[in-house]
This record gives structure tokens, C-alpha cells and sequence, in this order.
């Protein structure tokens, strides 16, 4: 199949996954189904990106969906993994960013492409990043790229975060909070100088946020952090899961929209109760909590859930998005420790 009948196949596939209703939970809530085999989505400005499945040993398409409600296939190549797309605002209009790697199994050999929407001649272009390195989980805001490049072979600061003016020089990497240790934890010490993988990464127009995950044998903890770029890193929430969790907690899909920093928070306690999953936003102390219930069970395969306009886009089994989303003030959620120091990292 040619190019251009691919994804006119596509076009008719979205538009019609879109008459598609899921049952919406009792605080009514309007959810329909974007894409059956959509997953990694992203949205700003009153579009949306997102990762498209192809058929076993064909690739995988970058999908959008326009202001005006059109789902096209982008017209870029196929990947082999994910493209963990992220939109944000460039040059009076919204750009996509997002990763193409040798070894998409590993993220190993990763470059970081450009597409700019709305222009129907636009093409994707390789940001040429100094400095080398393979490049993850890009997120754009103006003329800055934030990154994560990993470091090989060093198990305490797996990865670094660096942002990136783009045409300018070498990228600046931002501070990362590491471990005191030297305080019991779960039976044994926990480790000292421990920084965790970056699992995920956003940036505004003077800040970066992020997620860190850090493991020591089947005790782990996530981590949200806010970071105003030349300052230090500020805690926002914390998580914490050992040997009883039906998975790993996880922080998913951090933005920042509105003055709010949004994040997801993909529980996955013992009890295996979706409830404990949230939708929270936060900003000066204070924080909220999303009224809407994305996961059915305490397990799902949640990937992303984002802000898009005045409601949400997610994948679980299939990429939905749902309005109008309802917010209700809660406490501001507690950091939790496996320790019994006051630093997050103990």
C-alpha cells in the first residue's frame, strides 16, 4: 500500500473510532474512544499526538487530531517504537517533538525530530543536538528542548535531563536530587547518592518537571519533581511500592498549563483499587484532584492521561478522551518516605 493510501486508510479508521462511546462513570463525564490501537498522547493548544499501532511487523504511525476535530496519520515515516511525542508552543503556532531510535527496544541510538502542525508543506526535521549522546522523551516550549540522555553503565545517575536552546550551543543539564542514605529503610539501608531513572518530562516557558523512579531490590519509589530552570529541584509528590504492589507506582504524563502543574498517578496498590489512582493538579501549596475514575482496575496499562482544553485524553486498551473534566480541592497530597528523614531521598 502506497504512502498516501496508508494514510487516507487511517483518516477513515480514526473518524470512525471517533462514533465509538465508552460507558462514562457517575460523574458523567462524556468519554469517547479516539483510537483503538492509540497509545503515548500528548496534547497543547487544541490539538493532540499520539502513537498509532500498526499491524505486527509493520511499525508504528504518528497520528494528530486537529483543532477542528480531524484524526489524520502525520505525514512522517513510520517508527519502530514509540514516537513518545510531546506538543508544545513554537514560533506562534504548536510543534510535535518527538524520538526515532536504532534500537527502539532499548532507546539506544535515539535522535530527536521536529514537525511543525498546521502547515500543510511542513516536514519533520532532525534537531541536530550537540555534544552526541542518544536522546529521549523530548518536550518543546518556545525555542528550548528539554531531553533526557542516559548515562551508560552508571546504576546511581542512570540518566540526566538536559535543556537545549534550539541552533544554540551545548545543551545545559539541570540539577538532580540524589539519595542522603545512611538510614534504615525496609529492613536494610537505603542507598546513598541515587538520582532514579527519568521516567518522565515536561517544560514551560522557565521550568522543567519531571519524573524519577528509584529501585532497590523490590522496594522502589516515584517521584514528582518542579524545577525553575537555574534553580533547585522542588519536591511535589512522592510514591511509594514494594513487593506486595500489583505494579509499579508510577507518575505519568507531568505538564504545565495554566499557572497548574498536572501529573497522573498510576497507583497500583496491593488492594488493587483504581480509586487510589488521581488526576492531580497543583500550584502555590495547594492542589486538586480530577472527579473523573481512569482506570477500571488497579492494574490497568495506563500510559499517558493529559489535559486537553477543558478535558482529558488517555490510553488504556485504546487511546479516549473525555469532557467536560470536574475538579474538587484536596489536601495537598503527603511525600512518602521509606525512611524517617525529612528529605524525600533518604
Amino acid at each position: 500500500m502506497s504512502g498516501t493510501a496508508r494514510r487516507a486508510t487511517l483518516v477513515v479508521a480514526g473518524a470512525l473510532s471517533l462514533l465509538a462511546t465508552l460507558g462514562a462513570p457517575a460523574n458523567a463525564a462524556r468519554a469517547t474512544v479516539l483510537d483503538a490501537k492509540g497509545f503515548g498522547v500528548s496534547a497543547y493548544g487544541g490539538w493532540a499526538a499520539w502513537t498509532h499501532e500498526e499491524p505486527p511487523g509493520v511499525g508504528f504511525a504518528l497520528y494528530v487530531r486537529s483543532p477542528a476535530g480531524a484524526v489524520a496519520a502525520a505525514p512522517v515515516p513510520l517508527n519502530g517504537g514509540s514516537f513518545e511525542v510531546k506538543l508544545g508552543p513554537r514560533a506562534g503556532g504548536v510543534s510535535a517533538v518527538y524520538q526515532r531510535c536504532s534500537e527502539p527496544a532499548r532507546s539506544l541510538g535515539c535522535t530527536i525530530y521536529e514537525l511543525p502542525l498546521g502547515i500543510p508543506t511542513a516536514s519533520e526535521r532532525a534537531l541536530a543536538i550537540p555534544d552526541g549522546g542518544s536522546d529521549t522523551q523530548p518536550a518543546i516550549w518556545g525555542d528550548r528542548v528539554a531531553f533526557v540522555r542516559a548515562n551508560a553503565g552508571n546504576a546511581k545517575h542512570p540518566d540526566t535531563v538536559y535543556v537545549w536552546r534550539i541552533g544554540g550551543g551545548a545543551p545545559r543539564a539541570i540539577r538532580l536530587q540524589a539519595s542522603l542514605g545512611g538510614r534504615e529503610a525496609h529492613g536494610g539501608r537505603w542507598p546513598k547518592g541515587l538520582t532514579g531513572e527519568v521516567t518522565a518530562l515536561t517544560i514551560g516557558p522557565s521550568q522543567v518537571a519531571y519524573v524519577t523512579s528509584v529501585l532497590d531490590g523490590s522496594f522502589g519509589e516515584t517521584t514528582l519533581w518542579y524545577e525553575p530552570l537555574g534553580s533547585r529541584p522542588q519536591l511535589i509528590d512522592q510514591e511509594t511500592g514494594g513487593a506486595g504492589g500489583v505494579c509499579p507506582p508510577s507518575f505519568l504524563s507531568p505538564m504545565l498549563a495554566g499557572g497548574w502543574l498536572y501529573a497522573y498517578l498510576h497507583a497500583c496498590a496491593p488492594s488493587d483499587n483504581p480509586e487510589l489512582d488521581r488526576l492531580t493538579r497543583y500550584r502555590r501549596g495547594g492542589a486538586e484532584r480530577a472527579r473523573f475514575t481512569f482506570a477500571h482496575h488497579g492494574d490497568d496499562a495506563i500510559g499517558s492521561v493529559v489535559i486537553d482544553g477543558a478535558g482529558a485524553d488517555w490510553d488504556d486498551e485504546g487511546l479516549s478522551t473525555l469532557a467536560p473534566l470536574s475538579w474538587k480541592r484536596i489536601a495537598l497530597p503527603v511525600a512518602q518516605t521509606f525512611c524517617t528523614r525529612a528529605d524525600p531521598f533518604c
